[in-house]
């Protein structure tokens, strides 16, 4: 992003230890139960990395809450969880006697130690809102195993022994009005099973899809049949740079260093991601002819971001009631008239941050008809333009809920989901920490699978390894590898990304051209994106 005038927002705090609680007698199992259903174990789930939070809230730690030891449990209301590993926290022990029961355990499977049948795995679900029941099968009789549960902001573990069958239940509590996803890791010896639930996140309003599930990345994927095609049929190949999405840079706000990137490294790019003035008043954002007249004769595509009024001069009531239309629409005029009516533009962009003056309220009720409004001005005068719906990955402040879903204007006003995503609060040091950060409702792989669902093209437009500003990565070549590898995954609803090379002490310190602020990171995209798919 270009830099807030308001400056960066602190670190967000650091997780706080977790909390014990009692453990609370064994649960009763109803005559009619009936077995939950499992989840492969070793598979990886992604989710991405994370800047500029404004501040973690304070929750207290998952503590565990009861424990059992059967899997043979419906609980009425219940979701089902998905596969990814998590790093491990500190322990809360609880134990519960063995208490076998009947069933059949699969077939034995090559690689398995200690002579039991099938891989482990878990099924986990949520109960009255606020408990999360964790069911593991294919460990060890009678010997313990160690069950952590992992939220970006708290954590929790316990102790107990696997039944004589091999299988256990027990549950884990959340903080009232907690939103988020719940990892599980089960490990016994060399053998473990991993497991994650989204917990009271809500759907996107104005729609009926549930909501959706996370989106695989290659390296730790399991064997799974293809993600069904998007319904949205744009072409969003890269002419220019023969990948299949548009790959793009935002350099300066001037031409030549975007021509420069692409020869570097060894593809052109597709298009120029550039930013309008906002602190003068109207004229320069929606007639922006700065940048938009230097970029005549560029071959590829334009994106702009634009912000949802000018600095010091709007507000989101006012622009809910329309008042803006006008402005807006001869925005769409201007790009008309510049040969550039095919621009994609990123209104209100990161609005789920509070460092944006533009950000959406708690309430996102006068926000959203906001976005509304303003797509439909554009589009009225400029009916090529495509509006891009872009968050900020990792945290949300606003609205209220913790996830900027409820901030979605509906399918009818937006043609991409975007994201813009950063190695910073926290950053990604290896493997586990991307894929579970990627799969969180702030992060990437999460955005991908709602794309998909909704038929719309996915849009990165700023990600970047980050050596400067609060909590930074540093010169990390496997934030690259993970996004190029996210970005080759989700290929069927890639629209575009744009790294975003900025020097500025004090933002981001991302370059990468010609090694740049990051050699290490820069060797590996070249090889990365001069290679190709």
């Amino acid at each position: 992003m270009a830099l807030a005038d308001n400056g960066r927002p602190s670190p967000p705090a650091s997780r706080p230890a977790p909390r014990a609680v009692d453990p609370q007698p064994a649960v009763p199992l109803p005559a009619d139960a009936t077995a939950l259903p499992a989840v492969p174990a070793g598979g990886h789930l992604s989710r991405s990395a994370r800047r500029r939070r404004a501040g973690r809230r304070a929750f207290a730690a998952l503590a565990s809450a009861f424990a059992v030891a059967l899997l043979a449990l419906t609980v009425p209301g219940a979701t089902s969880a998905s596969a990814t590993t998590t790093p491990p926290t500190d322990a809360v022990t609880s134990t519960a006697s063995p208490n076998p029961a009947t069933g059949t355990l699969p077939p034995e499977q090559s690689g398995q130690s200690f002579g039991v049948a099938g891989t482990p795995s878990l099924a986990i679900v949520l109960f009255d809102t606020d408990i999360v029941l964790v069911g593991g099968r294919n460990f060890v009789p009678s010997q313990d195993v160690k069950i952590e549960a992992l939220t970006e902001k708290l954590g929790g573990s316990a102790t107990m022994k696997a039944g004589a069958d091999g299988r256990f239940l027990l549950g884990f509590q959340v903080p009232a009005g907690f939103a988020g996803t719940v990892s599980i890791t089960a490990t016994q010896g060399d053998r473990k099973a991993t497991g994650e639930l989204a917990v009271n996140v809500p759907a996107a309003p104005g729609t009926d899809t549930p909501t959706p599930g996370p989106t695989t990345t290659p390296s730790t994927a399991p064997t799974q049949a293809p993600p069904p095609a998007s319904t949205n049929t744009t072409n969003t190949a890269g002419k220019l740079s023969g990948l299949p999405w548009m790959s793009g840079v935002h350099p300066a706000n001037e031409m030549q260093p975007y021509i420069d990137f692409g020869t570097w490294r060894g593809r052109p790019v597709d298009l120029a991601h550039v930013f309008t003035i906002r602190e003068q008043g109207w004229d320069p954002i929606v007639e922006p002819g700065w940048p938009v007249n230097d970029f005549a004769n560029f071959p590829g595509k334009l994106v702009i971001s634009q912000p949802l009024y000018p600095e010091g001069a709007g507000n989101n009531a006012d622009c809910a009631a329309g008042a803006y239309n006008d402005q807006w629409k001869r925005f769409g005029t201007f790009l008309v008239n510049a040969n550039r009516a095919d621009t994609v533009v990123r209104l209100g962009w990161e609005f789920n941050g509070t460092f944006m003056y533009w950000h959406v309220d708690a309430d996102p009720t006068n926000w959203v008809k906001c976005w509304q409004n303003v797509a439909s001005a554009i589009r009225s005068t400029d009916p090529q333009v495509k509006t891009d719906w872009t968050f900020n990955a990792h945290g949300s402040p606003v609205p209220d809920g913790g996830t900027p879903w409820p901030a979605y204007p509906g399918d009818q006003f937006v043609d991409y989901i975007g994201i813009d995503s950063y190695d910073m609060f926290p950053p990604s040091p290896d493997d586990a920490t991307f894929d579970r950060q990627c799969n969180d409702p702030n992060g990437l792989c999460y955005a991908a699978s709602f794309a998909r669902q909704h038929g719309k093209k996915l849009s990165i437009g700023e990600w970047a390894v980050t050596s400067c500003s609060g909590d930074p990565g540093g010169d990390n070549p496997l934030y690259i590898k993970k996004m190029w590898e996210t970005f080759v995954a989700n290929k069927d609803v890639m629209g575009y990304e744009s790294y975003y090379d900025d020097p500025m002490m004090g933002n981001v310190c991302s370059t990468i051209m010609n090694g740049g602020q990051n050699p290490s990171a820069s060797a590996e995209y070249k090889k990365l994106w001069d290679g190709g798919v």
